[in-house]
C-alpha cells in the first residue's frame, strides 16, 4: 500500500441541474475521459454466456464465489452488484476488473440469511442492487480490512441486520431473508422514483441527496457503462428514500440549487486528498480516500478512472 498521487481531475467535472423526485435528488455529472481499456459489464457477460460465476466447491462458502471468464475481454463487476441463484443469493463487496480467460475468486456477502441449498448450480444476473447502506458499510469495513492485509471481506451480520431493517420498515417479509424478495414487493414505488429521474445525454456519473442529505457519488469512465447502470443505482438510493419519507428535510433542502454547490465541495475536497493505493482482485489498482465529508474508493487500470464511488459522512 503506497499512500499518494491526488486525483485532481475530479474536480473539473462538469455539474448538472439537479433533478428531485419525493425526497430524493439527483445531480448529474460529466466529463471524465474515457478509458483505454474494453470491458464489459458482469451482467452483459453473464446473459451473454461469457462469465459463469459458481459456489467455490459442492459445499461452498459464503463469503466467496468462482468466476469463470471465458471471453477474451476485461470483465467489470460494481461493488453491490447482486447475483441470485446457487446456494444462496450474493452481493460483490467491492468494484473489480476480472481479466480474459481466467478463473477468481470474488469476495462477496450473502443478502439471503434464511436459504442454504442449491437453486440452479449457477448465478445468474439480477436487476436490483444492493442498497446504498450496505455497500457503504462494506466501503466503510475496507478502510481497515484493507491496511491490515485482511483483503475485501464484510461484516456479514452487518449486511444481514441491514437487510432485516430494510424488511422490516419496508414492511416486505421475505421468508429466507432475501433482499432480492424486498426489492421485488416494493418494485413499483422504487418505478416512482424512476419516472422523473433518468440519465442525460453525455452522463457519466450521478450524485445523490435523501432528504437534503448528501448520501454519494458514483462515476464511470464512459457513458454506455454509466447508463447501463444507472436504474440499478438509482434503486439502491431509492430504497434508502423510501424509508426515510416522513422523516426531517436537512436545512441544505436538496431541491435547491445547493444540492449542486455540495456536490462541487466533495469533487474539490477529493480532488486534494491523498488515495491509499491497494492490489485488488483482478487486475488495476484500488485506491481510497478519507476526507472531511466524504470517502471512496476509485478503481484504476493504469492511468485511467474505470468506477469510483464517494460516501457521505
Amino acid at each position: 500500500m503506497t499512500k499518494e498521487n491526488r486525483m485532481t481531475t475530479l474536480a473539473d467535472l462538469e455539474i448538472g441541474n439537479p433533478k428531485t423526485v419525493l425526497n430524493l435528488t439527483e445531480v448529474p455529472l460529466s466529463g471524465n475521459p474515457a478509458a483505454a481499456l474494453d470491458y464489459l459489464l458482469v451482467d452483459e457477460a453473464l446473459d451473454a454466456k461469457k462469465v459463469v460465476v459458481e459456489e467455490v466447491s459442492e459445499n461452498g462458502s459464503v463469503p466467496e464465489l468462482r468466476m469463470t471468464n471465458f471471453s477474451e475481454k476485461v470483465v467489470l463487476v460494481v461493488d453491490g452488484t447482486e447475483l441470485v441463484g446457487a446456494k444462496q443469493n450474493r452481493i460483490v463487496n467491492a468494484s473489480f476488473l476480472i481479466p480474459p480467460q481466467s478463473i477468481t475468486r470474488i469476495p462477496v456477502s450473502c443478502v439471503e440469511q434464511g436459504r442454504w441449498q442449491y437453486k440452479g448450480r449457477e448465478f445468474g444476473s439480477s436487476k436490483h442492487f444492493a442498497s446504498h447502506s450496505i455497500r457503504r458499510g462494506n466501503a466503510e469495513f475496507h478502510k481497515e480490512s484493507l491496511r491490515q492485509k485482511l483483503g475485501y471481506a464484510s461484516d456479514q451480520g452487518q449486511v444481514w441486520a441491514c437487510v432485516a431493517d430494510m424488511s422490516h420498515k419496508m414492511e416486505a417479509a421475505t421468508p429466507t431473508g432475501a433482499m432480492n424478495d424486498i426489492f421485488e414487493q416494493k418494485q413499483s414505488s422504487i418505478d416512482d422514483y424512476r419516472k422523473g429521474i433518468s440519465p442525460e445525454k453525455g452522463q457519466t456519473g450521478t450524485a445523490f441527496f435523501v432528504n437534503g442529505m448528501f448520501k454519494g457519488i458514483e462515476l464511470f469512465d464512459r457513458c454506455a457503462a454509466f447508463g447501463t447502470m444507472f436504474p440499478k443505482l438509482l434503486s439502491g438510493v431509492a430504497v434508502e428514500a423510501m424509508m426515510a419519507q416522513g422523516a426531517r428535510l436537512s436545512a441544505r433542502r436538496a431541491k435547491t440549487p445547493e444540492a449542486a454547490a455540495y456536490v462541487k465541495r466533495i469533487l474539490d475536497e477529493v480532488g486534494k486528498s491523498l488515495f491509499e493505493k491497494y492490489e485488488p482482485v483482478g487486475m488495476g489498482e484500488d485506491w481510497r480516500y478519507d476526507g472531511k465529508r466524504s470517502f471512496g474508493k476509485a478503481l484504476h487500470y493504469g492511468a485511467d478512472l474505470i468506477h469510483f464511488s464517494a460516501f457521505g459522512k
